[in-house]
């Protein structure tokens, strides 16, 4: 209660030097479980953004929030500018646990792909065209219609003709367009 009565004062010398008795009446109109709702739901905001879950630290911080503001709040230009403060708090924490937290967590890689993939695991620079047609190989996954198959001893990946193909298979390279190398199954 002493911090209130201390911001109030100053708020008060504020508001006469500037003429402006806007903080004076902000700071008045603040009450203790105002605050605390407020400084509740903040603190449960931030909460859900270092803890992700079901979002409900952040559904009920952002309800404690608002009924903070309600309940704190005799005007509405007070309910505005308490709220320009709490997302200004929010905004903050929001880039010190994302920059410093987790930035420099290992554990975020999670959540991007950090694996490269060579040019030449995408490339048939290496083959010609005209001499994969014909070439027999083996389905190394199921084909339906797109998967993966050994042929000439490179693994590739393949499309089949529509037919559905089973891992194990074997079959003949019918097309080769660009990337995409069509396969049948082989007939015996």
């Amino acid at each position: 209660m002493m911090l209130f009565n201390l911001m109030a004062d100053a708020a008060h010398t504020l508001g006469e030097t500037a003429e402006v008795g806007f903080f004076e009446t902000w700071l008045s109109g603040l009450n203790v479980g105002g605050v605390i709702l407020l400084v509740i739901g903040i603190a449960l905001v931030i909460i859900e953004m270092v803890i992700p879950g079901f979002g409900v630290a952040g559904i009920s911080g952002f309800a404690a929030i608002v009924a903070g503001l309600i309940v704190s709040s005799k005007t509405f230009g007070a309910a505005m500018f308490t709220l320009a403060i709490v997302v200004i708090i929010l905004c903050i924490a929001a880039i010190i646990i994302f920059k410093f937290i987790f930035g420099k967590r290992k554990g975020i890689s999670r959540l991007t792909l950090e694996d490269r993939i060579e040019s030449d695991a995408t490339s048939l620079a290496d083959i010609d065209p005209s001499e994969l047609v014909g070439k027999e190989g083996v389905a190394l996954s199921t084909l339906h219609p797109s998967g993966v198959a050994m042929i000439d001893g490179k693994r590739l990946d393949v499309l089949s003709d529509g037919e559905y193909i089973q891992k194990g298979d074997e079959v003949v390279v019918c097309d080769v367009h660009g990337l995409r190398i069509s396969v049948s199954k082989k007939r015996g």
